[in-house]
């Protein structure tokens, strides 16, 4: 099923579409102006010249000291101007009063002469740069603990499969709920230690990558630094026996610490040899010592120029610094996408490498190691019947979550935080889905022009990525209901077994060919009748619902939310056609319930409204209108499910009359027009407080919820556009404030 038609799914189902019957047609209309940039989208970059090695590094803080063969790296710099920004704001100051904190935060006493200035302590590490990086080896030390936890996933969901098995044969649900409590006893735990794909295997590989966390530091805060590195070093020194002292010198930078060494860790494992033979087998033992044995991890501190540094490592020999900021990971063209930034107030900067990501991708689990393991499980366990529909099935949703995976691409992953206005966050390359679009122009985009617009969300969806989902999620419905259906099969009576075998057989028996009706509908007619661009559409202009209870003046004076989806039409024809089968299915269904429940519940009929070629169809409620009336609209171009028919119409229209465009996906919030909505409903709220409150004065909470609003006042908007730019994906975040 297309993503779109799942969004539009409920409205569908339960309002008519019978103004379908108009001619098949026809895309959606051209815009009367296009440009490909419109005026609300983030700006593109120019480009700026390349910085050379000494700059880009110098500016980068402690990039300038580390590798090139770094693969990962983030820098957070001005961490005091973040402390002093949130600490001043009236939200905090709020958070702090309704803690019972008192007031702002008092001006600290200057310093007296030769005392440190600034943030002392531990916040001191954190006051104007923080780094941390992973050094070479960081991918394949990822690659072995995503395996390592994707076959544990496996391991777990072949026990549950087991004990499910059991609880079929047995008619007992107790086996299952055990298993399901109990996902770590010592079978598991020898199977996975046996697993030749992880197992004892994955721990012989295993070991810690270069990892430098570095604290930028002044002169006359730099001793007491060093002596917190230190002293967190020193917590080693309680593994007596197993540790020995080190001393490192690199580039003229002295670093002091422990290794813990394997070999000490193995004379400890022997002294229980017996114990540990029972549990695992001798030849697990053995296997498992001699991988434990060579492994050692590096822990020490010390400083390197304006920085005090802490490393983690498998050796001395992987503590490795640039010997020149020419030499180093600032001087590469890995932080190149950082250049046209420079001149700016940052406030971090990260990257990932190619290779990591990679390495993440063909390494993630997802429903592949669950369905893998529920298959292995159901095929031990014996006992069931023929369960190779079910393993069939199971083998199928590996693959086409294979299928969507290898739709993705990926780069390297540079990002850029920095004060402007806000928080702005520039990110290059990086992992792509391949689920967008990035070449059609979205036509709705004016959609989020629209006055009070609150959230506006907009993309056009890539065909074959839509295609792959909807493989994806036909065979993980089939494979649910395949072990639905053998559930059914317990023989159990009574208990939450019981109870769900009746509901199996009710379904089976009563629903089962008018809900696949329904989704082969959705998923076929309907998705393929609509278009692949999607718009979510957020304000808070409508008008309120007449609810009783509820009086004159808060209906007439009060706004409500409006939230509409909205898309294409490419085939009218298909969604008329839809419609009949769902219609038919509906029916269906509601007299199967009519006749359990013993109370006749006809299918409704919708009322329609025609405007401008477009009809809308909605049922009548007491206490709907025009503007809160859950509904559908159909023409010839567009489709619209909404709360309310105004804003679907009005939607329509402004997709009709075109404007700019923009490519990718857009996202944005706008906090002012949330506040000033909450600000008008407190008035009438409290305006009529006595009709909704029966005379009792709800003055002093509505005095609170103004103080949070207030609070709020420096919020401006959040914009989010995704796009890409010669071919590099290019994310641009916008938190805007006053």
């Amino acid at each position: 099923m297309k993503n779109r038609a799942i969004w539009l799914l409920i409205p569908v189902v339960g309002l008519g579409l019978a103004a379908c019957k108009k001619q098949e047609t026809a895309a959606a209309p051209e815009p009367s102006a296009a440009t490909t940039t419109p005026t609300t989208a983030p700006e593109t970059q120019p480009p700026a010249p390349a910085m050379n090695a000494d700059a880009r590094a110098e500016k980068l803080g402690f990039a300038k000291h580390l590798p090139a063969d770094i693969e990962v790296l983030l820098s957070v710099y001005n961490g005091s101007q973040m402390t002093e920004d949130v600490t001043s704001s009236k939200l905090w100051e709020l958070v702090r009063a309704q803690m019972g904190l008192g007031g702002p935060i008092a001006d600290p006493d200057p310093a007296a002469p030769g005392e440190p200035t600034g943030p002392t302590g531990p916040a001191a590490l954190f006051a104007t740069e923080f780094t941390l990086a992973s050094g070479a080896t960081t991918k394949d030390q990822l690659a072995n603990l995503l395996t390592l936890n994707n076959r544990s996933t496996h391991f777990q969901m072949k026990a549950l499969a087991k004990a499910l098995a059991t609880a079929i044969q047995t008619g007992e649900g107790d086996a299952l709920g055990a298993a399901a409590g109990n996902q770590f006893d010592e079978e598991m735990i020898l199977e996975l230690m046996q697993d030749p794909q992880s197992g004892i295997g994955i721990i012989e590989k295993l070991g810690m990558p270069p990892l430098y966390l570095a604290f930028h530091t002044t002169d006359d805060q730099r001793p007491g630094a060093e002596q917190q590195l230190a002293s967190m070093v020193q917590y080693l020194g309680m593994m007596e026996g197993m540790i020995e002292p080190v001393e490192i010198e690199k580039t003229g930078a002295k670093f002091a610490g422990y290794k813990v060494l394997g070999a000490k860790i193995v004379e400890m494992m022997e002294q229980d040899r017996a114990g540990m033979e029972e549990a695992i087998g001798t030849e697990n033992a053995d296997r498992l010592i001699k991988a434990i044995a060579p492994k050692n991890l590096v822990a020490v501190s010390g400083t390197v120029g304006e920085y005090v540094v802490l490393f983690f490592g498998p050796s001395e020999d992987a503590l490795v610094l640039a010997e020149s900021p020419a030499s180093s990971l600032g001087a590469t063209g890995k932080l190149a996408f950082f250049d046209p930034y420079a001149s700016k107030n940052l406030a971090a900067v990260a990257y990932g490498d190619d290779a990591l990501i990679q390495t993440a991708l063909e390494n993630a689990g997802g429903m592949t190691e669950i369905a893998n393991g529920i298959r292995d499980g159901l095929a031990e366990s014996g006992g069931l019947g023929d369960t190779r529909d079910i393993e069939s099935l199971l083998q199928l949703v590996g693959e086409r979550e294979s299928a969507l995976r290898k739709l993705a691409s990926h780069q390297d992953a540079g990002k850029v935080a920095f004060f402007e206005q806000g928080l702005k966050i520039e990110s290059f390359g990086g992992l792509d889905s391949g689920s967008v679009d990035w070449q059609s122009p979205n036509k709705l985009a004016p959609l989020g022009n629209g006055e009070d617009v609150f959230m506006f969300a907009n993309m056009t969806a890539d065909a074959t990525s839509d295609a792959a989902s909807r493989a994806y999620l036909e065979v993980l419905a089939e494979t649910a209901y395949a072990l639905a259906s053998k559930v059914a099969e317990a023989p159990a009576t009574d208990g939450e077994l019981g109870e769900f075998k009746q509901m199996a057989e009710l379904f089976e028996t009563k629903f089962r060919p008018d809900v696949v009706a329904l989704w082969d509908a959705m998923s076929g007619d309907f998705a393929d009748g609509l278009g692949a661009e999607s718009a979510m559409v957020v304000d808070l202009n409508g008008s309120f619902p007449t609810v009783p209870g509820i009086s004159q003046e808060i209906a007439d004076e009060a706004k409500f939310p409006r939230i509409s989806l909205i898309s294409p039409v490419t085939d009218r024809a298909k969604i008329a056609s839809s419609w009949q089968q769902v219609n038919a299915s509906a029916t269906n269904i509601l007299a199967k319930i009519s006749e359990i429940s013993g109370n006749e519940i006809p299918m409704q009929k919708p009322l329609s409204s025609e405007r401008d070629g477009n009809t809308t169809w909605f049922f009548s409620m007491p206490f709907f209108n025009d503007d809160f009336v859950p509904s559908v609209t159909i023409g010839d171009h567009w489709f619209a499910a909404s709360t309310s028919k105004n804003q679907a119409l009005d939607l329509i229209a402004a997709a009709d009359a075109g404007g700019e465009t923009r490519t990718g996906l857009w996202f944005e919030m706008d906090f002012n027009v949330l506040r000033k909505f909450s600000v008008e409903t407190l008035d009438v709220v409290q305006k009529n407080s006595e009709s909704l409150f029966g005379g009792n004065s709800n003055d002093e909470q509505i005095e609170q919820i103004r103080e949070v609003i207030d609070a709020l006042e420096n919020l401006d908007e959040m914009t989010v556009h995704s796009r890409r730019e010669n071919g590099q994906l290019r994310s641009s975040v916008h938190f805007k404030t006053h």
